[in-house]
């Protein structure tokens, strides 16, 4: 008896796909004509951005931009990342602008002709990024005689400008572009050489000239930019100065412009900024929602307790690596009832008192973001952050190294379900007993730790051990990974009271890097995540094949692998990954020793979509064959490898010449 196939209405399978996350839904779209259109609905499209990184794009016959010509599918945001753009892509511009809502061209090379041609044909944009184009903007006569001409129509409607990183923008350069987009909301000019000096301003802009009708072709000043804001003050909500030589008193001018009310400002890396140009912008722009002032190393308490006292609308703040911020200053976070991402890594006087005194002083279900590495706690503070803070999505306690164990970390797993990324890299003192849930959870005024620490002790030899410390500690690895996994295989039959990692079944991204304690039975008991994506296991040294082969099968949607001087790993084990892993894009395998060309092989024959590899430190593998391998017509656009040569066969130091390379290769090869 014959069966009928019936296929889903298309409503039905758009609803359904909502509930999918990013990479499902393109892997489903793979699966048929039907589910391509379903999932490329408009509702997907506005967020979605088709990227060209180091692609070749002036071959007329092959170009891969023909694709989206003729695609069904119109995508509205469009990404160009280190390629070469060219007259020949005109017809690409001719039918594709007008749907173009957001275009980004990061160090590209363009010429000054075939730029107007795209700004011509993209009449809807509203989003228009340009960061490292040095060579557009070199001439200085960029857009020159043609703001009050076509260009004014075509970015009626722009309302987010990024310069960023244009070492050679002037304020006439930038001028042209502004005085087109009568809408603009958000501006970025982070990384550029902005002046604030006065004398400067006084050279350029006498007091009888209109500096709107003279701006300067030789300097970008602030001054420039400044008049500019307060002639748009009602419309910007959004400025980035990050990277830039702002000061205190540039910010308390920029802060005090009449009418502008700023949501967000970014100011990160500004070591010239101080107090008086934080409690400036405290006073005035009381609607911000966003503040980055990380790295801005000059930032002091003072500048924190006017913060949470004014801008009690913030929803993130970034204060990394202030380290004139004290417990003083970390307590007044309690007054910001809004928060819900806080970066406060790397402010090495901070402290569990003042943890507790701020974000920390009762239960707090609005904070969602949290990024602490690099503190000085230790674990009864993050079980505090555990305890206290029950719907963090994002989480960082990296290199926090007397904080993280196996005690804190089943206090993590225990209430951090909806956690979505998890990073904890080089926090050596996790093993496998944290991670599998073999230990206790530390229970109030009590003493209990990890069941392993009493285990490796109920084991020990009464002899004396004549090995170094390295050995002894090799042994007592041992045994605590045979203990595990003996745990482990009784688990149906013993009760415990520990937490696994494989109840965080929301995990996207987890990094684990540097804790090597970590062997295989971690792997194959306590990973089984459906929708990992990116996982960082660099420098766990002891995972091999037998912990690889179920990680492969529990965890298939991986895109992103690092096993960094994973030198245990061997050909088996890689073969295994790039044959269960049918969504890797990025793989780095340096200083995984063991590795053979049988591991190129296996890549050259499985990874269709391989993006980027990296071999460096791989003695065994031949440069001949990485060199094959990236001359494939694939997605494979970058290669990192070592030098060639010399290379040792029998005894002897073989000095032949590299291998030829080709020069469309070279885009993809990249030796260290």
């Amino acid at each position: 008896m014959e069966t009928q196939q019936m296929e889903l209405p298309y409503e039905v399978l758009v609803y359904l796909f909502k509930y999918l996350p990013k990479s499902d839904r393109k892997a489903a779209s793979e699966t048929c004509r039907s589910w391509y259109l379903a999932a490329n609905d408009q509702s997907f499209l506005k967020n979605k951005v088709a990227i060209f990184y180091k692609t070749v794009l002036t071959d007329e016959l092959s170009s891969p931009l023909t694709i989206f010509e003729e695609s069904p599918i119109i995508y509205y945001n469009y990404l160009f990342n280190e390629v070469e753009i060219t007259s020949k892509q005109n017809e690409f511009w001719n039918k594709m602008g007008e749907h173009i809502q957001c275009l980004t061209l990061r160090n590209c090379d363009i010429c000054e002709k075939v730029f107007v041609h795209i700004l011509q044909k993209c009449t809807n944009l509203e989003t228009l990024n340009i960061q490292n184009c040095k060579e557009l903007f070199m001439s200085g006569r960029l857009l020159e005689g043609k703001s009050e001409g076509f260009l004014t129509e075509n970015l009626e409607n722009l309302k987010s400008l990024s310069l960023s990183g244009n070492q050679y923008l002037t304020d006439a350069l930038f001028n042209r572009f502004v005085s087109a987009a009568p809408v603009l909301e958000e501006l970025n000019l982070s990384a550029c050489s902005l002046q604030f000096h006065l004398g400067l301003v006084k050279k350029f802009y006498p007091p009888s000239v209109d500096i709107f009708q003279n701006p300067s072709e030789s300097v970008l000043t602030f001054y420039f930019i400044l008049q500019l804001i307060v002639s748009r003050a009602k419309n910007i909500k959004r400025l980035h100065f990050s990277c830039t030589l702002i000061d205190g008193a540039a910010l308390k001018s920029l802060s005090e412009v009449k009418d502008l009310k700023l949501e967000s400002l970014q100011v990160h890396s500004c070591d010239q900024l101080t107090n008086t140009g934080i409690l400036s912008l405290t006073n005035h722009q009381v609607s911000l929602r966003e503040l980055d002032i990380g790295l801005c190393t000059r930032v002091t308490d003072q500048s924190l307790v006017h913060i949470c006292k004014n801008l009690v609308n913030l929803e993130y703040l970034n204060i990394q690596r202030c380290r004139a911020v004290t417990d003083l200053g970390i307590a007044e976070l309690h007054k910001l009832k809004k928060l819900k991402s806080l970066n406060i890594s790397q402010c090495e006087l901070l402290s569990k008192d003042g943890l507790e005194k701020g974000i920390c002083v009762g239960e707090n279900p609005i904070l969602e973001e949290l990024d602490i590495n690099s503190l000085n706690i230790d674990q009864t503070g993050v079980i505090m952050i555990s305890e206290r803070l029950p719907n963090l999505r994002i989480l960082n306690v990296s290199y926090c190294f007397n904080a993280v164990t196996d005690t804190s970390i089943q206090v993590i797993f225990k209430n951090q379900l909806f956690l979505h990324t998890l990073k904890m890299s080089h926090c050596d003192k996790v093993s496998d007993a944290g991670l599998t849930g073999m230990g206790k959870v530390e229970t109030e005024g009590g003493e209990d730790g990890p069941i392993m620490s009493n285990i490796e002790e109920s084991h020990m030899s009464p002899k004396i051990h004549l090995g170094s410390r390295a050995e002894e500690e090799i042994v007592r690895d041992a045994r605590r990974k045979r203990d595990v996994m003996l745990m482990c295989e009784k688990l149906t039959m013993d009760s415990y009271t520990g937490y696994s990692l494989a109840r965080m079944q929301s995990l996207k991204e987890l990094d684990i890097s540097g804790c090597n304690r970590i062997t295989d039975v971690s792997l194959t008991y306590a990973f089984n995540f459906k929708e990992l994506i990116n996982l960082n296991l660099s420098r766990c040294q002891q995972i091999t094949y037998d912990g690889i082969e179920h990680l492969v099968k529990n965890c298939p949607s991986i895109e992103y692998f690092n096993l960094t001087d994973c030198y245990n790993l061997k050909d088996d084990a890689v073969n295994e990954i790039v044959k269960g892993l049918h969504r890797l894009k990025q793989l780095e395998l340096r200083g995984c020793n063991q590795l053979s060309d049988k591991t190129l092989e296996a890549i050259s024959n499985h990874c269709c979509k391989l993006q980027f590899l990296d071999v460096q430190g791989c003695r065994n593998m031949s440069p001949d064959l990485a060199c094959s391998i990236g001359s494939l017509p694939s997605s494979l656009h970058t290669i990192l490898m070592s030098k060639p040569g010399p290379y040792i066969e029998d005894g002897k130091k073989n000095r032949a010449p590299a291998p030829a390379f080709l020069p469309a290769l070279m885009r993809k090869l990249r030796l260290h």
